[in-house]
């Protein structure tokens, strides 16, 4: 087994553990369905023997009933095993879609999660994870019923005819070694489509957003002309994938047709000479025929596993990947202090690559307080709001929060202190209650009311179609921009976070939305410290302090300001 294959099935492992019962009830009923496929053709043999033999009708008829007992037994299990296998199959999928979820959005750099397109992020996650499911389901449990099928077949082929068994054991070790070489170069081309797939579905998300950007460039043909050109190349790559799959299954017609000349020529061997009855060489056929179903399903079984293991490879590794803070030292929760939260760059330093964008940068904004940070575009304020939101680790010097490292901060605990405020803020396409409370039920109706009420927006969202139920279509769609901006105002009272981050909430806006906004933000200040960046200083009304960034330093920081806005 490759290294690839060690780590698949490591991770598979894993995710197995939480849902172990669930396996484990599965793989028992699906003994009971295969203990019952086996038993078939020995109750056939019992029935015609005893037939031949003169047995009474009472007994015959007892024969049958058991049959048909085991038969239905079989069926009832089939079907148990199937549902405790799907059952198990999407948590163990479910399990894994949130760790890589969380890998790849949560703890990555930001830059990193920035500069792949959401398609291809989109596509190693949940089309990874729904192969892995669909595969588990579908085809894992019963290619190991099928397994089981050919190994009983084998065993009682052994005992009723000792030669033909062994020559039917020894083809399909035979089979069964040269499957595993073939498996090995499936899987390393299934690996190279996932790959080809995921590029594919990050173009098309890329295509589908700039939409606008390229019909009036007449770029639309190139577009769809590059996601012809990727859709062939796919078509090749999982073409070989696939051929390199099933290649087992001329072997199994090849298998059942030697199996069968065994099965039979010694079987009729044995008739002749009177060592084996008429029973049993019906046994014989019904086990051989018995072998052709579970050994043709196992051959797309074995390619649907190839494929599941090429996933778990790909899943495996961008787990594998070290966090993005190194591993830091994290504190338990509850260790910032309650309240509003103080900030502090100490001497901070940080570049892309060996691009310098923040140099020795510090300041101090003290609990409760609020400083205003204004610069052009590209001086490094969105660089500073990711170091100070845990976005991404200085290379030099600190930064801390509340008297805590940012790095050393429990993630969980991250998020119910601080926010970030933009004009840009995402709206997601469900009602007004989600997009305020971000899908937390634990947040009253009362709760979100009082909040509006705060903002002055109450009766805006009343005279909604359906009030706080009113439905938000993709991007605020259904919205008007001053909504959306009470949206994205609520979202960061409705939880008393101790920081606020204010992103460039007017850098869009015309001056009557920068006045709406403005005074949003005047009820949104109050007891919490604030930062909050913009381009215009004029815009930066009502904070303690300003700041003014350029090529990566803070050059000036005005003293408090008479009649500031607290």
């Amino acid at each position: 087994m490759t290294r690839g294959q060690n780590t698949a099935t490591r991770l598979l492992r894993q995710e197995t553990g939480p849902v172990r019962s669930v396996v484990a009830a599965a793989l028992g009923v699906l003994v009971v369905s295969v203990l019952a496929t086996l038993a078939g053709p020995l109750l056939v043999q019992h029935f015609v023997d005893r037939a031949t033999e003169g047995s009474t009708r009472s007994e015959l008829v007892t024969v049958a009933l058991v049959y048909l007992a085991v038969a239905l037994a079989g069926g009832a299990a089939r079907i148990g095993a199937g549902y405790l296998a799907v059952r198990s199959a999407w948590q163990i999928a479910d399990g894994l879609r949130i760790r890589l979820l969380r890998r790849t959005a949560v703890e990555r750099p930001v830059l990193d999660v920035e500069s792949r397109p959401v398609g291809e992020v989109l596509e190693k996650v949940e089309g990874n994870c729904d192969i892995v499911g669909k595969s588990i389901a579908e085809s894992g449990f019963q290619l190991i019923g099928n397994v089981a099928v050919v190994v009983g077949t084998l065993a009682v082929m052994v005992v009723a005819v000792p030669a033909a068994g062994a020559g039917i054991a020894v083809l399909i070790v035979a089979v069964c070694l040269l499957l595993t070489r073939l498996a090995r170069r499936a899987v390393t081309r299934w690996e190279l489509a996932r790959e080809q797939q995921a590029a594919l579905f990050g173009f098309v998300g890329d295509s589908l957003a700039a939409r606008e950007d390229l019909l009036p460039l007449g770029k639309s043909r190139w577009a769809t002309g590059t996601i012809q050109d990727k859709l062939t190349r796919l078509l090749r790559t999982e073409a070989r994938a696939y051929i390199s799959g099933r290649a087992f299954w001329p072997l199994t017609q090849l298998f059942f047709a030697v199996a069968f000349g065994l099965g039979f020529g010694f079987g009729l061997r044995g008739l002749g000479q009177g060592s084996l009855s008429i029973g049993t060489l019906t046994m014989i056929y019904l086990y051989v025929d018995l072998l052709q179903r579970p050994v043709e399903e196992m051959s797309s079984q074995w390619g649907e596993l190839q494929k599941t293991m090429a996933v778990l490879g790909i899943a495996a590794r961008t787990l594998e990947e070290p966090p993005a803070d190194g591993g830091a030292d994290r504190l338990p929760p509850g260790s910032l202090p309650d309240g509003p939260l103080d900030v502090a760059f100490e001497h901070v330093s940080f570049g892309y690559g060996d691009v310098p964008v923040v140099r020795d940068v510090s300041f101090t904004v003290g609990a409760g307080r609020s400083l205003g940070i204004v610069g052009r575009t590209g001086t490094g304020k969105s660089t500073l709001i990711n170091l100070l939101c845990g976005l991404a680790s200085p290379d030099e010097g600190r930064v801390r929060i509340g008297g805590v490292d940012v790095d050393r901060i429990d993630p969980a605990e991250f998020a119910t202190r601080l926010t970030v405020l933009s004009q840009r803020a995402h709206v997601f396409a469900a009602t007004v209650r989600d997009n305020v409370t971000l899908y937390d039920d634990a947040v009253p109706d009362d709760r979100i009311w009082r909040v509006l009420e705060q903002l002055g927006a109450d009766g805006r969202i009343r005279a909604l179609p359906d009030g706080l139920d009113t439905f938000v279509g993709a991007a605020g769609s259904a919205l008007s921009e001053g909504e959306m901006q009470i949206i994205a105002c609520a979202r960061a009272l409705i939880r008393p976070v101790g920081l606020l981050v204010v992103d460039e909430g007017v850098s869009k806006l015309d001056p009557e939305a920068e006045r709406t906004w403005s005074a949003l933000l005047d009820t949104v200040m109050k007891e919490r410290t604030v930062v909050m960046v913009e381009h215009r200083q004029a815009a930066l009304n009502g904070v303690d302090r300003i700041a003014t960034m350029a090529d990566g330093r803070i050059t000036y920081v005005d003293r408090p300001r008479e009649g500031a806005a607290r």
